[in-house]
């Protein structure tokens, strides 16, 4: 039988954690103890898993750090389905436990001490509100770091997901193409890299079309369903001047949905409307929703993926494709 990691600790006299360490240089041990770990490893023929990603401590476990509010991860399915691949990925050969980290309010050097105490070198950043630039001066060289979504202008790190002002413009040329001219967008946080492409994607759709940019048609969100209605409301008590909608998920244009019911606004011929995500929730609204579809599956199972490489192992950055879905809010 091949030798174990447990054989090599007691041949070592080290734990298996001080092995881990040796292994996958995640920490300074001391010379004469590496020593004795290397000999132990040659004098057993001890081979490791090349595809296992044991991380210093031996627990395994990836951590999940999201920052988004409690209230947009319990209520909005895409973090749902995103979190699903990830512990699908990370339980499909290594059975490696995912840890969740509410990191909303935390300064970045505490969030950092958190996972280097809980010897997490494997971490997945979703929802990142903040400078990428500030965490950067924090996290340690030797932490393995993926992004779900693009972080700015970040050197240091790899990130996996879609190309969200590509999408931003596509859900607004297709508006343009079915005739709308006077297009509100309901834009998602724009402390989030996510919320300020999708608003460049419908400014750069408008200016192709040779359509003047309004800025009182930029609705203020957060991806949540109360600030789409708050401020779809507040534009509609001074204005009614608009033949099209773009909301940046789809639980706002649920809701955008709705506050246009209230008011006797026919969708689509009055106004047509389209989201961004691809929920299964989208399928069931009436009249149903045009969206952009992400595989926010994938983009969980690819960033727990990228984790999981063997070490020296180069991360990559993967961009996901989009997809238009064209329903009845827009005149299927």
């Amino acid at each position: 039988m091949s030798a174990t990691i447990d054989d090599v600790a007691a041949a070592a006299g080290v734990s298996k954690a001080t092995i881990s360490r040796v292994l996958n240089k995640t920490a300074t041990v001391s010379r004469e103890t590496e020593k004795k770990v290397l000999n132990a490893i040659e004098k057993l023929n001890y081979r490791p898993n090349p595809h296992a990603r044991k991380l210093a401590g031996g627990s395994g476990a990836l951590a999940f750090v999201l920052q988004e509010s409690i209230e947009e991860f319990f209520s909005n399915p895409f973090w749902l389905a995103v979190v699903n691949g990830f512990v699908t990925q990370a339980a499909s050969e290594q059975q490696h436990p995912v840890l969740i980290f509410h990191s909303k309010g935390k300064s970045h050097r505490d969030l950092v001490d958190s996972l280097i105490r809980g010897n997490y070198d494997a971490v997945a950043f979703f929802g990142w509100h903040e400078d990428i630039k500030t965490l950067e001066k924090y996290i340690p060289d030797n932490m393995r770091v993926v992004f779900g979504g693009r972080q700015g202008d970040s050197t240091r790190f790899t990130y996996v997901g879609a190309d969200n002002q590509v999408g931003g413009k596509i859900a607004t040329s297709h508006l343009i193409d079915r005739g709308c001219r006077k297009i509100l967008t309901v834009t998602g946080d724009l402390t989030v890299e996510s919320g300020r492409e999708r608003l460049a994607g419908y400014k750069e759709a408008l200016a192709e079309a040779e359509i003047k940019f309004d800025s009182t048609r930029v609705l203020k969100g957060d991806y949540s369903r109360t600030s789409a209605r708050a401020s779809l409301e507040r534009y509609l008590r001074s204005n009614g001047n608009f033949d099209g909608i773009f909301a940046s998920n789809d639980i706002m244009a649920i809701e955008v949905l709705e506050v246009l019911k209230e008011r006797g606004i026919k969708v689509p011929s009055q106004c047509k409307v389209i989201g961004f995500d691809g929920t299964e929730q989208s399928r069931e609204t009436e009249p149903s929703l045009s969206t952009i579809s992400q595989p926010s599956f994938e983009l969980g199972r690819k960033v727990a993926a990228q984790l999981m490489l063997p070490h020296g192992e180069k991360l990559k950055t993967i961009t996901l494709p989009l997809d238009l879905v064209v329903r009845n809010s827009t005149g299927k």
